[in-house]
């Protein structure tokens, strides 16, 4: 089967744009995180960028901490959210080898022995650490062709930046709304393959919704990766992040199932938080805490099933 990625065509200040931005990834990353220093500085204590949802969230997820335990996670939060963003920048340039180095892969082997069978697999993951930097997979699975669905924004000049990043190692990047259609016709045509899913965003208003506890919240999960995994056979594995320091990343593979219709979409979400969890207990300031992600509310959902 043949796949292309539709990546938007810029205008001529665009394109002067990009190669501004491409210039300044060139940067060795030392120099970078002089910049994300400076962004940290003016984000967190000039503008305070949406530091109410910050507090609100770290409060909500972490009742039993001090405020001053808060206090410190919430610094470290937004020292990574501005290293995310030179990072992310970075990623236009980055050599295989560098990035090799700063994004390990543990257990790659859990993936090949499940896609060695003929079997997809999707990976389940989540806002956090450099989820951008997942641009690795094809260089750690050079075998199977990795793909990874993505919601196309309002700015071309995003949009098309968001692409380079996600489709220069040759990873195809499908919108969310073709994902089911898609993962079918590769089903259909024999193509074995690995798809990233983000699958911790908050559901909008009128999209079905599993509900169930996380954090310690009653909260809303999107249906569809693991509706999607559950009617193909496609297997579920999470990367976990196991080891962080600033620019260095150490990713485990991890099994949520192998095939998830035994188990329902439902337990498979499950599965998916609870690994979610475990990892902000060990690096809670590698998750995008400054998403709205309680905006949501059960009670104003009756017609959603919380056990469904």
């Amino acid at each position: 089967m043949e796949f292309k990625n539709d990546i938007p065509v810029l205008n001529v200040w665009g394109k002067m744009g990009m190669a501004v931005i491409r210039a300044f990834s060139h940067l060795p990353m030392r120099f970078l995180y002089v910049f994300a220093d400076v962004v940290y500085f003016l984000m967190y204590w000039v503008a305070s960028y949406r530091i109410k949802i910050v507090r609100s969230n770290l409060q909500l997820a972490f009742p039993h901490k001090s405020q001053q335990e808060l206090r410190q996670i919430e610094r470290k939060f937004y020292r990574h959210l501005a290293d995310y963003f030179f990072e992310t920048i970075k990623a236009l340039t980055i050599s295989d080898e560098e990035l090799r180095r700063r994004y390990v892969i543990r257990n790659p082997e859990l993936v090949n022995n499940i896609t060695a069978t003929g079997q997809s697999v999707f990976l389940y993951g989540a806002h956090i650490g450099n989820w951008e930097w997942l641009t690795v997979l094809p260089l750690t699975f050079p075998q199977t062709p990795v793909h990874t669905f993505y919601q196309r924004q309002s700015s071309t000049f995003a949009d098309h930046m968001s692409l380079s990043v996600r489709t220069r190692r040759g990873i195809i990047a499908v919108e969310s709304h073709k994902g089911f259609r898609h993962e079918v016709a590769c089903k259909r045509g024999g193509h074995t393959h690995m798809t990233l899913v983000l699958g911790d965003q908050s559901p909008h208003i009128g999209a079905p919704k599993f509900w169930f506890d996380f954090m310690g919240q009653d909260t809303s999960f999107l249906v569809g990766p693991a509706h999607i995994a559950a009617k193909i056979d496609v297997a579920l594995v999470y990367p976990s992040y196991v080891v962080y320091r600033r620019g260095y990343y150490e990713v485990e593979m991890k099994l949520i199932v192998v095939h998830p219709a035994e188990v329902g979409a439902k337990n498979c979400a499950k599965r998916f938080g609870a690994l979610l969890e475990d990892d902000l207990a060990r690096l809670p300031e590698l998750w995008l805490w400054s998403h709205n992600r309680w905006k949501h509310k059960h009670a104003d959902f009756p017609d959603d099933d919380k056990e469904a």
